[in-house]
């Protein structure tokens, strides 16, 4: 695996790691929704994007 690809995959981990804090926070203060609200959709789109590279990336291995 080549180096870029590992900064995909970890860039992608942190990603999905954020949402579900994001997600546990709205659990525990449903107060501050909108601001977490986009921080998921945010984090969404950041895994979303860093999926695409790799498996693109892979497609060129």
């Amino acid at each position: 695996m080549k180096k870029g690809l590992i900064i995909h995959y970890i860039i992608a981990i942190a990603a999905a790691v954020l949402v579900l804090v994001a997600a546990y926070y709205i659990n525990q203060n449903p107060k501050n929704l909108w601001s977490a609200g986009i921080i998921i959709l945010a984090g969404c789109l950041v895994a979303f994007t860093q999926y695409q590279i790799i498996k693109q990336k892979k497609k060129q291995l």
